[in-house]
Parts: structure tokens; C-alpha cells; sequence
């Protein structure tokens, strides 16, 4: 008898979802939902992981999603301590080689992109650490991230040795207390909807930001941070040659500033950006939906070596 052929099933990818502070794994599901339902079925498995610290909530998450008992944070969000910043780097081991793995790709949001690029900057040293053989490759335990309206711990860049500025710094705080300014805003929108005004949005306000988002970035001035200085460059190496990137921010948000630095880490090599025009969000509108859903297919082949096979 001849043997019977089967169909071989397509690859699933698999990817890790790394929520913000505050929020929860079901939070970064459900702020996630409308690009991944424009993704090719079948196609993708994600993992929602909850951050190991409870913590109080985000301002205005509660009023939005007030039936989650519980919210997480990866760190407490005010630490400067690089040893708190590192501690749950154990815990994303844990997640990367755990049974729903091996994992793919990982997808971050805020406070998850800190976390991740933290780990990311970190393995780096270690590699360079142990000397290693020439032509030996610096490799993760996934193949490619997507970061969204995140940026680096400049706190970790320091203790790295990068030289991070007195504008650097002032950039940061602005931007964080703009941040938090505006959430308080729409903790209160949430809570008193009849003050909400047709057409209003709550990222509309820009004349107090400290970008323009239409603007030219300087690699020797990125907010305070110079990425063409030595110091930097042992810092950051080539991992814009190393690790395929997808960047999403919003040029509405007071942290665009942190997002574009991190960015600018990958800068040279696979490093994909989309600009939503939005605030510290994912816009569920269509057309976001899908421009993030190309780009997550973009890099999902990309990883594979599909494109390489099409050409």
C-alpha cells in the first residue's frame, strides 16, 4: 500500500504578551483584541502573563475595566533600584521556557517594554562578558519584539555606563508627570462621562508636550541621549542587526520621547515604526488594527525567513 500523504499544518507563532504597570494580563488582552482579530486565524497563539508584584491600578484603569479584581506591576513604578528593575528578569525566564513556549516573539506595552529591553540590554553584557569566540552570535530566547509606547530605564543605561544627560533626566520627569496628568484626566472623563464632549479626545491637548513628533531626530540628541557616543555604543552594540524590532507609538503621548529613544536602540537594522497619532494607547480604530497587523505579519516572516523564501 502506498503511504497516504498528509497536509503539513502551517508553523504557529507564538508570541508573549508583557502587560503594563497596573493593568493585568486580561487588561493587555483586551486592549489588544481588535488588531489581533485582523491576523490570519490559525496563524498565532498568545500568552497574557500577569506581572508578579500586585500593585494599586494605573489612574483610570479601574474606571475602564472596574470587574478586574486585581492589578500587577512588573516593579514598583516610582524604583530607581536597578536590583528591583532586574528581579523579575528570573520571572521572564521562567515565562520564555515554559510549557506554552518556546515563544516567537514577545508583544510589551509600557511599563513591558522597560522590562523587556531592560533584559534584553543586560543579556547583551553578559554575552560580551564571556568572551566569546569570534563569529559566536549574541542570541534570546525569542527572535523578534514589538514595542509599544514604551521606552528604556534610563536608571539601567546609567548603570551600564551610558552618559545619561541633565536633559535626559528633565525629559523623563516632564514627561512623566504630563503622563500621569493625563491619565488623571481621563480617570474623571471616566467617572463623569456627562463632562465628555462630542468630537473630545483625551489626548487632544499638545500645546504643554516637550516634542514635535513631525520632527527630525538628531542620533547625537535623542531627548538628552547621544547614540553616537562610545559609551552608548558598548551599551547598545549592533542589536538593531540582531533582533527584528516593530516600534508603535502615539505623537500625542507626553512619553513619545522614551518610545523614540528606545527605538533609536535598534536603529540600522530590522526596526519598523508606525506613529498611531495617538496618546499612551492602542487606538482600536480599523485602520490602526490593520497597520499593526501588517506589521506583526511583517515580522512574524520575517523571523521565520518567509521573506527570504519569496525573493
Amino acid at each position: 500500500m502506498g503511504s497516504v500523504m498528509q497536509e503539513e499544518k502551517p508553523k504557529v507563532t507564538r508570541v508573549l504578551a508583557l502587560h503594563g504597570y497596573g493593568t493585568s494580563g486580561e487588561i493587555f488582552r483586551s486592549q489588544t483584541a481588535a488588531f489581533r482579530f485582523k491576523l490570519p486565524k490559525e496563524t498565532y497563539t498568545f500568552t497574557f502573563p500577569n506581572a508578579p508584584l500586585p500593585s494599586a491600578p494605573t489612574v483610570g484603569v479601574d474606571s475602564i475595566w472596574n470587574r478586574v479584581p486585581k492589578f500587577y506591576g512588573w516593579w514598583p513604578v516610582s524604583s530607581s533600584n536597578i536590583s528591583e528593575i532586574r528581579t523579575p528578569h528570573d520571572q521572564l525566564d521562567e515565562l520564555l521556557s515554559s510549557e506554552e513556549g518556546p515563544f516567537d516573539l514577545v508583544m510589551c506595552f509600557s511599563q513591558g517594554c522597560t522590562l523587556l529591553m531592560s533584559y534584553i540590554l543586560y543579556r547583551y553584557q553578559e554575552h560580551k562578558l564571556t568572551r566569546p569566540a569570534a563569529g559566536e552570535k549574541f542570541e534570546l530566547p525569542f527572535k523578534g519584539a514589538m514595542f509599544i509606547c514604551g521606552g528604556p530605564s534610563l536608571h539601567v543605561l546609567q548603570d551600564l555606563g551610558v552618559d545619561v544627560t541633565e536633559k535626559a533626566w528633565e525629559v523623563h520627569h516632564a514627561t512623566a508627570a504630563l503622563l500621569h496628568k493625563r491619565t488623571e484626566q481621563l480617570r474623571f472623563k471616566a467617572d463623569n462621562p456627562d463632562t465628555i464632549k462630542r468630537g473630545e479626545g483625551l489626548w487632544d491637548e499638545v500645546g504643554d508636550l516637550v516634542h514635535d513628533p513631525t520632527s527630525e531626530l538628531d542620533p547625537k540628541d535623542v531627548f538628552g541621549l547621544d547614540f553616537t557616543d562610545e559609551r552608548m555604543r558598548m551599551a547598545v552594540g549592533n542589536l538593531g542587526e540582531i533582533v527584528p524590532t516593530v516600534h508603535v507609538y502615539g505623537g500625542k503621548d507626553p512619553r513619545w520621547p522614551a518610545s523614540v529613544q528606545l527605538a533609536q536602540m535598534f536603529e540600522g537594522g530590522i526596526n519598523e515604526r508606525f506613529d498611531h497619532g495617538g496618546g499612551h494607547e492602542l487606538p482600536r480604530t480599523t485602520e490602526c488594527s490593520m497597520r499593526m497587523a501588517e506589521l506583526m505579519e511583517k515580522l512574524r516572516r520575517k523571523v521565520e525567513g518567509l521573506e527570504r523564501e519569496e525573493q
